[in-house]
C-alpha cells in the first residue's frame, strides 16, 4: 500500500508538471503534445500485448508506430496553420493508410510469428483481414481516442463557434475537466466500494467493483464538477464566456454525471481485455498501479466524451 501511495503521488506530480510546462510561452503547447504523444505510444504497445495474449495477435510494430504518425499529422496541421477540415482529412487518411499498409503487408508476406492462424489453416486473405482488423483496434483504442487530448490542448487555435470568447483559456478548462473527471470517478468508486460494499457491479469482468462504488462515483463526480463550475466563475472572462454559451451549473453536473459513466465503461473495457488475456495488469511500469492502460483506462474513454461535449456546447 505504501508503494502504491508513493507511486500515485509521483504520477500526480508528473501530471501537474505537464500542466505547468504548458504555461511556457510559445513552446508550452508543444511540450504537452509530446506528453500525450508519449502516453499514446506506451498505451498502444500495452493494448497490442493484451490482444496478443488473448490469442488475437495484431501487428505490434504497426501498433507502436501509428501514434508517431498520428502525432506528426497533428504537428503538421499547427505548424502550417491549415483549415480545420484539413486536420480531419489528415488524421483519417493516416488511420486508413496505416490499416491498408498492415493489410497489404500481411496479404503478401507470410510472417513466421503468426502461429495461431497457421494452426487453424486459415487462408492468407482471411489471415490478413484478421490481423489488420486487430491492429486497427489498437489504432482506435487507445491511440485515436487519446488524440482527443491533443485536440483539447489546441482547441483555442482551432477557432469557430464561441471559442474566442474564452480568450485562449478554453484549453485549460477542458483539459482540466478531461483529467479531473476520471480522477474523481476512480477515487470515489474505490471509496464507495470500501465504505458501502454490497453487490458486485460486474463480477465476471471486474470482481472488485461494486454497485455502491459506481453510484457513489457518479454522484460525487457530478457534484465536484458542479463545484468546478463555481470555481471557473471566479474568473470574469471565463464566467462571461460560459454565460454566452449557456453553460450553467447543471451543465457541469451533467458533464460529471455522464463523464463518470463513460469512465467506468472505459475501466470495464480494459478489465475485459485483461480478463481475456489472463493477466492482472496491462504492464508493470508503475509498481502497485500496473501499466499505462491501468492508469489511463478511464481517461481514454473520457477524453472523446469531453471533446464531444465541447463541440456540442461551445463550438456548434
Amino acid at each position: 500500500m505504501k508503494k502504491r501511495v508513493v507511486v500515485g503521488l509521483i504520477l500526480i506530480v508528473a501530471l501537474v508538471a505537464a500542466f505547468a510546462f504548458r504555461l511556457i510561452e510559445t513552446y508550452g503547447l508543444y511540450i504537452f503534445d509530446l506528453f500525450i504523444g508519449a502516453i499514446c505510444i506506451f498505451c498502444a504497445i500495452e493494448a497490442s500485448n493484451l490482444l496478443s495474449k488473448c490469442g488475437k495477435p495484431p501487428c505490434q510494430i504497426a501498433a507502436g508506430l501509428y501514434p508517431s504518425f498520428m502525432f506528426a499529422g497533428h504537428m503538421f496541421y499547427f505548424i502550417f496553420s491549415l483549415d480545420i477540415y484539413v486536420y480531419i482529412i489528415i488524421q483519417l487518411s493516416i488511420l486508413l493508410a496505416a490499416f491498408l499498409i498492415v493489410f497489404i503487408s500481411y496479404l503478401f508476406i507470410n510472417p513466421k510469428q503468426v502461429v495461431l492462424y497457421k494452426k487453424h489453416n486459415i487462408g492468407r486473405l482471411k489471415k490478413a483481414l484478421l490481423i489488420s482488423s486487430k491492429t486497427f483496434l489498437t489504432f482506435i483504442y487507445p491511440t485515436f481516442m487519446l488524440l482527443s487530448l491533443m485536440v483539447l490542448n489546441r482547441i483555442d487555435e482551432f477557432g469557430g463557434g464561441n471559442i474566442s470568447l474564452f480568450g485562449g483559456n478554453l484549453g485549460w478548462v477542458l483539459l482540466s475537466a478531461a483529467f479531473m473527471i476520471p480522477i474523481f470517478s476512480d477515487t470515489f468508486a474505490m471509496l464507495g466500494g470500501i465504505v458501502f460494499k454490497g453487490p458486485k457491479l460486474c463480477k465476471k469482468i471486474s470482481p472488485n467493483k461494486t454497485i455502491s462504488g459506481s453510484v457513489t462515483s457518479i454522484l460525487a463526480t457530478s457534484l465536484l464538477m458542479g463545484g468546478y463550475y463555481y470555481l471557473l466563475t471566479a474568473f470574469t472572462k471565463i464566467d462571461a464566456a460560459l454565460s454566452a454559451c449557456g453553460l450553467s451549473f447543471w451543465a457541469f453536473v451533467v458533464l460529471g454525471f455522464f463523464g463518470s459513466v463513460v469512465c467506468q465503461a472505459g475501466d470495464l473495457f480494459e478489465s475485459k481485455l485483461k480478463r481475456c488475456a489472463a493477466v492482472k495488469d496491462s504492464g508493470s511500469v508503475f509498481p502497485g498501479h500496473g501499466g499505462f492502460l491501468d492508469r489511463l483506462d478511464s481517461h481514454i474513454f473520457n477524453a472523446p466524451f469531453v471533446l464531444i461535449f465541447a463541440i456540442l456546447a461551445i463550438i456548434i
